[in-house]
């Protein structure tokens, strides 16, 4: 579980360039967002939910993104039923990471493909992308185009979508 030595040695054998920043633990977005993360393009924060069919997706977007209206996404990518929060064995099962290391990078574990990566489509202009390397005391950036290099490892590619946000009233 969380095996950030194997995760930086596939992005050697494959040739990614990274720069990475260690940093105190932290467990959830707030915690990062807490610190000063002008340093990085697009620092992401991720969340793991399922549908009623167990149907796992991974929702990656800008770290500093206000809650989604996760109803409205549900409906937006034709998900059966609605989501619910992925509990930390399934997540763990499919990720191979725990809770609070939760991270797109994490897909070259699912080799099974179980999870379907959906990304803010902010994403796509970006540079960069920083995000924890399969452990929450680090942060890890790499070009945009070497994390689809990366999804395609095991055949996973993104679904870009706009993220509904819930509404000022509903975030309480």
């Amino acid at each position: 579980m969380n095996d950030w030595r194997a995760f930086f040695g596939l992005l050697t054998s494959l040739g990614i360039a990274s720069d990475t920043v260690e940093h105190e633990e932290v467990h959830t977005a707030q915690g990062l967002a807490d610190r000063d993360v002008s340093r990085w393009e697009f620092p992401v924060k991720n969340i793991v939910v399922e549908d009623k069919a167990k149907q796992l997706y991974l929702v990656t977007m800008h770290l500093l993104t206000p809650p989604l209206d996760l109803k409205a996404l549900a409906k937006q990518l034709g998900a059966n039923g609605r989501f619910s929060f992925a509990s930390p064995e399934t997540m763990g099962a499919a990720l191979k990471v725990l809770p609070g290391s939760v991270t797109p990078f994490a897909l070259v574990n699912d080799t099974e493909r179980r999870v379907l990566p959906i990304f803010d489509d902010r994403m796509r202009v970006a540079r960069t992308v920083s995000a924890h390397p399969l452990v929450n005391t680090m942060t890890t950036t790499i070009a945009m185009d070497d994390l689809m290099r990366l999804l395609r490892v095991n055949g996973h590619e993104p679904r870009w979508c706009e993220l509904p946000l819930k509404a000022p009233s509903e975030e309480s």
